[in-house]
C-alpha cells in the first residue's frame, strides 16, 4: 500500500463530532435506567481514514479525551484504513510474562490503542483496517473495566518474519540454485553472499525498525499442500555460492553443490527470537471482551492476559490475509493468559499460522531463594522471559509446592500480607525477586530453590470451545490450571505436537499449576502428532497414591489417526477415556481388491480377493505412568488398532477397560471380515467369497468391504471389463506388493511403488522418521513375522539429496527397537550409518563416509544375540561397519526396508530395491497372482 504521511497537528480546541446515545423501550418496572453511551469518533481528533497519514497521535488523543466522560463509552473507527506509526503513539514502560523478562532494551513499550484506567469502554473498528509499523503492541488495557474491544482488522506492513516461498529450484552449470519469492513487504538487500533482511523505514528516523540475516536464529516450514506446519533445519543458506537480487521481490540463491533442491513449494518462516512486546496485553483488568477481529499478524508475542479477570475471547481470526502472499500470522504463541481469575473463555476463533502455541493458560512458580521472616518469602522469577511485573497482592491465597514431588506442602495454604517487589511498570526495584509476607508461618521443610508458590487466586475457570486450530508447529491448548476446564467442539487438524497438553512445571518455563476437573468432549482431532492428548508434569518423584493431576474426562471425540499415541498421562489421578470413535487416516486405502483376471469373458466366472496395503499401526493408543484410576470404555476403535496400555509405576488393576490389555500387544485385525459389492451385478455378479460372474459386456467395479466397530468400511476396489480384449491395455493386471511376504508400517500408498523386475521403489515420505521419540516414519516394508535371525541382503539404488533424507536396510521390533543400516544425508553430509534404538533410546554406532555411488548393497547378519552390518560396492565383496553390536533386546524382529525424509517434496529421486534375500533364499517384492 502506498500512501503520503503527514503528521497531524491538533489544535486545543479541535471541535468533537461527539454524540450520546440512550437505551429506547420500555424498562421493567424497578429497573433503574441504564447509563447513556457516549460515542467519540477518532476522526474528530484528525485519524484518517484515507490511510494516507499517520492517526497515531489522533487515536491517542482521542482515547484519552474518552477517558475523562463519566459513564460508557464508544470509541469508534468510522469505516476506513487507518495507519499507525510508532513514533507517535502511546508509551509505557511495561513488563509482559513470556516476553523480554528484565532486558531494559525493550522496557518501553509503543501501543496503538492505550486503555488505561478505564471503565466501560468499547472500542469498536466499525469494520476498519488498521494498518500497523514497525515494533509495537495493537492494543492494551491496563487497569481498566469493563472493556469491548471489536470488529476491525489489523497488520503489519513489515512482519518480523520473513516468509520465502521456494518458487523455483533446480540444477543450472552443474550448480543447485533455488529462487525464494518474499512477501511485499519484506525488504531485503543482497551482499557477499548474503542477504540481509531490512524492516520497514522509520519516516522520523529514515533507518529500518529492524534487520536480520540470511535464516536469522529461527525456522519452521510450511507446506502449503498439506497444510502442515512444523519446526526444522534451514537449508537455504548452506553452501551458497552467490546470490541476485531478480526484482518483483525474488531473490535467487546459487550453490557449491549440484544435487537439485527437492524443497519446492515450501516456506521458510525465518524470524529472530527476541518477543520485545506483546501484539495485545490486558493487565490488571476485568470483563474484557475481545470479538470479531481479523488479526493478520501478531507482533512479538500474542494477546496475553495478565493479573486480569474475567476475558472472552469469541469470534476472532488468527491468520494471514491470503493476498499478502505470507503464511505467519503469529510471532510466537496466539493467546496466553498468564495468571487469570474469574472465567476464561476462548469460543469461534481460527487460529492458522503460529509460531508457537494457539492457546496456554497458566500460572507462574516463583521458586522460594530465602526465609527473611517466619512468615515471610523471597521469591525469585526463574524464566529469563518472564519478570518484572507483580504476581501476588494483599489479600491473595497461595500454594507452597515441592518441586520434586510437584505437590502442595501440607499446611502452607496461607493468604498474602504484603509484598516488596516490582510493580510491572517501572524499574525501581529489582525485576526478578520480591518479598511476600503471608498471614501464617512458613513450615522449617520450605527450604530455598527446592520450593516454588503459586498464587492460587489467580487461576481461572476456562472453557474453550468452537475453535479451529490449523498449521499449528506445537500445540494447540496448554492449560494448568485448578478450576474447572471444559474443551469441547474444536476442531485440530495436523498439530505438530500433542494438540492437548496439561502439564505443572517447576524446572524450564515455571508454568503452574495442577488441574482437578477437565473435560475433554466432541472434538475431532485429524492427522494428529502424538501424543494427541499429552498430561506431563514436571515432577522428578512420581507416586500414583499422591499424584499431581486429577479428574480428567476425554469423551465422545473423533480422532482421525496415524501410528500415534492417543493418550500419555503421567501422574494421574482419575482419568477417563470414553464413548470416543478412533479411525485409520488410511482406513479406506489399507486394504484393496485384487482380481485374477481383470477382462474375464461373458459367461465365465473368476476370482478377487482383498489384500491389505498397509499394516496395523504398532503404536499402543495409550501410556500411563505413575497413574491411577484409569477407564477406558465404549470406546469404538478402528481395524488395525493397537488397542496396548503401556504402563510405568502404574498398577495394572489401576487401568481397566472393554478391550484394552495392559503392557501387551492387542492388536485389532485388518480383516478381520471380507465381502464385495459390484456396481453392476448384470455385467459382474460377486459373492462373499469373491467368485466373479462375468454376465453381459460392459465395466464393473468390485469393492471390497469388511467390518469393524465404526461400521463397513470400503478399500481399493478393482475395475473388471467384461468382454474386453485381454490383450488390452485395461486387463494388464498392475504390479502389486506380495503381502504374502511383506507388511507396510504407516504406508504412503502414492510414495510406493512395485516395478517390473521385482524392484521395489520408495519415494521418500516427508512425515519424519524413526530416531528417538518421532516414530512416524512412513512406508516401513518389512517381511512377515519371524525371529529376524540370519542374514538379509539387499541391493539399494539411489542417493540422499536433502536434510536428513536416510534409506536402508531394518532389523525392526517396532518404533522403538531396531537396527537400521542406512545412506543419511545429514543436512549435506552424507553418510553410510548403523542406528540403534532400544526402548526409545537411540544412538549410532558406527558411520562412514558415503561410498559415492548409486548402487549399494546393505547385509544385517544376526549370529546370537549380536548383529553384524556390512555394504559392498559390487554385490560380491563386502566390507564390515564397525564391530558386531548387541541385538539380545531384538526378540521376534522382521527384515525390511525404508526410505525416509523430513519434508515432502515432488522432486525427490526414489530409493529403488531388489534381490533382498535372507540366508541366501530370495524374498520377492511382487504379487505372484
Amino acid at each position: 500500500m502506498q500512501f503520503f504521511l503527514r503528521w497531524p497537528v491538533l489544535a486545543l480546541g479541535a471541535a468533537l463530532a461527539v454524540t450520546a446515545t440512550t437505551l429506547l423501550g420500555p424498562l421493567p418496572a424497578g429497573a433503574a435506567r441504564a447509563a447513556a453511551e457516549t460515542v467519540v469518533e477518532v476522526t474528530a481528533f484528525g485519524a484518517d481514514p484515507t490511510g494516507r497519514s499517520d492517526s497515531a497521535a489522533a487515536v491517542a488523543k482521542a482515547v484519552r479525551h474518552a477517558g475523562t466522560i463519566e459513564g460508557p463509552v464508544r470509541i469508534v473507527f468510522p469505516h476506513g484504513t487507518y495507519q499507525i506509526y510508532p513514533e507517535q503513539a502511546e508509551v509505557r514502560e511495561l513488563y509482559v510474562s513470556n516476553t523480554v523478562g528484565a532486558d531494559q532494551s525493550y522496557k518501553d513499550k509503543r501501543i496503538g490503542i492505550l486503555l488505561e484506567d478505564m471503565d466501560d469502554v468499547t472500542v469498536d473498528g466499525d469494520g476498519s483496517h488498521l494498518q500497523f509499523h514497525g515494533l509495537m503492541t495493537t492494543f492494551a488495557a491496563i487497569r481498566s473495566q469493563r472493556v469491548s474491544v471489536r470488529n476491525f482488522s489489523f497488520d503489519y506492513t513489515a512482519p518480523k518474519v520473513v516468509d520465502a516461498t521456494v518458487s523455483e529450484s533446480g540444477v543450472a552449470d552443474g550448480h543447485a540454485y533455488r529462487v525464494l519469492k518474499i512477501p511485499a513487504g519484506s525488504g531485503f538487500s543482497v551482499g557477499d553472499r548474503q542477504v540481509t533482511w531490512l524492516g520497514e523505514t522509520s519516516p522520523a528516523t529514515g533507518r529500518p525498525y529492524w534487520s536480520g540475516v540470511n535464516g536469522m536464529q529461527y525456522t519452521q516450514i510450511h507446506d502449503p499442500t498439506a497444510k502442515r506446519t512444523w519446526r526444522g533445519s534451514n537449508p537455504l543458506f548452506d553452501d551458497v555460492a552467490s546470490m541476485t537480487d531478480l526484482g518483483a521481490q525474488k531473490l535467487r540463491i546459487d550453490y557449491s553443490t549440484g544435487t537439485a533442491p527437492s524443497d519446492r513449494g515450501l516456506v521458510y518462516q525465518m524470524r529472530q527470537t527476541t518477543r520485545d512486546t506483546p501484539s495485545a496485553l490486558l493487565w490488571e483488568s476485568k470483563d474484557i471482551t475481545v470479538q470479531d477481529l481479523k488479526a493478520r499478524y501478531l507482533h512479538g508475542f500474542g494477546f496475553v492476559g495478565q493479573l486480569s479477570e474475567n476475558v472472552t475471547i469469541k469470534g476472532n481470526e488468527f491468520r494471514t490475509d491470503p493476498a499478502s502472499g505470507r503464511t505467519t500470522a503469529g510471532f510466537a504463541d496466539f493467546v496466553q493468559m498468564s495468571g487469570v481469575k474469574g472465567q476464561v473463555t476462548i469460543t469461534d476463533n481460527v487460529f492458522d499460522g503460529a509460531h508457537d502455541d494457539a492457546i496456554n493458560i497458566h500460572g507462574t512458580y516463583l521458586e522460594v531463594t530465602g526465609r527473611p521472616a517466619p512468615n515471610a518469602l523471597t521469591l525469585e522469577y526463574r524464566h529469563n522471559e518472564t519478570a518484572g511485573f507483580p504476581q501476588f497482592h494483599p489479600g491473595d491465597t497461595v500454594e507452597i509446592v515441592d518441586k520434586r514431588t510437584m505437590l502442595p506442602v501440607p499446611g502452607t495454604t496461607a493468604g498474602v500480607v504484603s509484598v516488596d517487589g516490582p510493580s510491572g511498570q517501572d524499574h525501581d526495584k529489582s525485576l526478578t525477586s520480591m518479598t511476600v509476607t503471608f498471614d501464617r508461618t512458613v513450615p522449617d521443610s520450605v527450604s530455598p530453590r527446592n520450593f516454588v508458590v503459586e498464587n492460587t487466586t489467580y487461576t481461572p475457570s476456562v472453557e474453550i470451545s468452537g475453535n479451529t486450530f490449523r498449521s499449528i508447529p506445537t500445540r494447540g491448548v496448554l492449560v494448568t490450571t485448578r478450576r474447572p476446564v471444559i474443551i469441547e467442539d474444536n476442531v485440530f487438524d495436523g498439530m505438530s505436537m500433542a494438540s492437548i497438553f496439561i502439564s505443572s512445571d517447576a524446572y524450564q518455563w515455571y508454568e503452574s499449576g495442577p488441574v482437578t476437573d477437565v473435560l475433554i468432549r466432541r472434538n475431532t482431532f485429524q492427522r494428529p502428532a502424538g501424543p494427541v492428548i499429552f498430561v506431563e508434569p514436571t515432577n522428578q518423584a512420581v507416586d500414583p497414591a499422591h499424584p499431581v493431576h486429577r479428574n480428567i474426562r476425554i469423551e465422545d471425540n473423533t480422532f482421525r489417526t496415524g501410528d500415534v499415541r492417543l493418550l500419555d498421562a503421567k501422574s494421574v489421578g482419575g482419568i477417563t477415556f470414553k464413548s470416543n470413535e478412533v479411525s485409520r487416516l488410511d482406513r479406506n486405502t489399507s486394504f484393496a481388491a485384487e482380481a485374477k483376471n481383470l477382462c474375464p469373458a461373458p459367461g465365465t466366472t473368476t476370482t478377487v480377493r482383498t489384500v491389505t496395503t498397509a499394516a496395523p499401526y504398532s503404536t499402543s493408543l495409550f501410556s500411563y505412568r505413575g497413574s491411577s484410576g484409569a477407564v477406558i470404555s465404549g470406546n469404538d476403535f478402528d481395524n488395525g488398532l493397537n488397542l496396548r496400555a503401556d504402563l510405568d509405576a502404574t498398577d495394572p488393576a489401576q487401568v481397566t477397560g472393554d478391550e484394552v490389555v495392559n503392557g501387551a500387544d492387542h492388536v485389532l485385525p485388518l480383516l478381520p471380515t471380507t465381502s464385495y459389492t459390484s456396481s453392476n451385478a448384470t455385467i459382474a455378479a460377486v459373492d462373499a467369497t469373491g467368485k466373479v460372474t462375468a454376465g453381459s459386456t460392459g465395466t464393473a467395479v468390485i469393492t471390497p468391504v469388511t467390518h469393524s466397530q465404526l461400521g463397513d468400511t470400503t478399500g481399493v476396489p478393482i475395475k473388471l471389463t467384461v468382454g474386453a480384449d485381454p490383450a488390452s491395455p485395461a486387463c494388464t493386471k498392475p504390479l502389486g506388493l506380495n503381502t504374502d511376504a511383506w507388511s507396510v508400517v504407516r504406508d504412503l500408498p502414492d510414495h510406493r511403488a512395485v516395478l517390473p523386475g521385482d524392484n521395489l521403489q520408495l519415494t521418500p515420505g516427508g512425515r519424519g522418521f524413526l530416531w528417538a521419540g518421532a516414530n512416524s516414519a512412513h512406508n516401513l516394508v518389512l517381511t512377515g513375522t519371524g525371529s529376524g535371525n540370519g542374514t538379509a541382503t539387499v541391493r539399494m539404488s539411489g542417493r540422499t539429496q536433502r536434510g536428513y533424507m536416510e534409506a536402508g536396510l531394518l532389523l525392526y521390533r517396532g518404533d522403538d527397537d531396531y537396527l537400521a543400516l542406512q545412506r543419511k544425508h545429514n543436512a549435506g553430509s552424507p553418510t553410510l550409518t548403523l542406528s540403534s534404538e532400544q526402548g526409545g533410546r537411540a544412538q549410532e554406532p558406527d558411520r562412514a563416509p558415503d561410498p559415492g555411488q548409486d548402487d549399494l548393497w546393505l547385509r544385517l547378519q544376526r549370529t546370537g544375540d549380536s548383529v553384524t552390518a556390512s555394504y559392498s560396492l559390487d554385490g560380491t565383496g563386502f566390507t564390515r561397519l564397525g564391530e558386531p553390536v548387541d541385538a539380545s533386546w531384538l526378540q521376534d524382529a522382521r527384515f525390511g526396508v525404508l526410505a525416509e525424509v523430513e519434508s515432502i517434496s515432488g522432486s525427490d529421486t526414489p530409493f529403488r530395491f531388489n534381490d533382498f534375500t535372507v540366508d541366501g533364499t530370495p524374498v520377492s517384492f511382487t504379487s505372484a497372482w
